[in-house]
């Protein structure tokens, strides 16, 4: 039996509706990680890497006197490392966050906006997690793990298999 002959057997389409209006109607401040860690964009490299490794992120917000600057991300830190296997002149403890993230742009959202349009965004920017920003103020995190997480909790199916 299709799923959409059990929809219509079992008369969940409105279910199913509910939340489908559900996911287009929640906002980043609904799902959003609110403990942050950040670096400090002086810090060197390393120390965002330890961050990384140590508590699984897979990037940490970077502040320069209390203003977030952006990400530094455990692809900026492979490819750094990367970069000073092949130029002995580098040293990976000397390079600081804000080198290695020089250039990239500072990509956020405030709490407001609809998850839908954080996902769109992360998507077209390539990027895994968005800093959460209101009137200059660090409000969270929220990232692709953050979104599944919501959505499992939101959707019984995924959790049990069954509508």
């Amino acid at each position: 039996m299709s799923m959409i002959d059990e929809i219509k057997d079992h008369g969940l389409k409105e279910k199913l509706l509910r939340r489908t209006q559900k996911m287009l109607e929640a906002k980043v401040s609904d799902v959003m990680t609110r403990d942050v860690v950040t670096c400090d964009a002086r810090d060197p490299a390393a120390a965002a890497a330890r961050i990384c490794l140590e508590n699984g992120f897979l990037g940490v917000l970077v502040m320069r006197d209390g203003v977030p600057l952006g990400t530094i991300t455990v692809f900026d830190l492979l490819r750094l490392s990367y970069e000073d296997s092949l130029d002995i002149e580098r040293n990976f403890l000397k390079v600081t966050v804000e080198q290695v993230i020089e250039g990239k742009e500072m990509v956020s959202v405030p709490p407001d906006a609809f998850l839908r349009e954080a996902l769109n965004l992360m998507i077209s920017k390539k990027v895994r997690s968005l800093p959460v920003i209101d009137d200059g103020k660090i409000m969270g995190i929220l990232s692709y793990v953050d979104m599944v997480r919501w959505y499992r909790r939101t959707h019984d199916e995924v959790r049990t298999g069954k509508i």
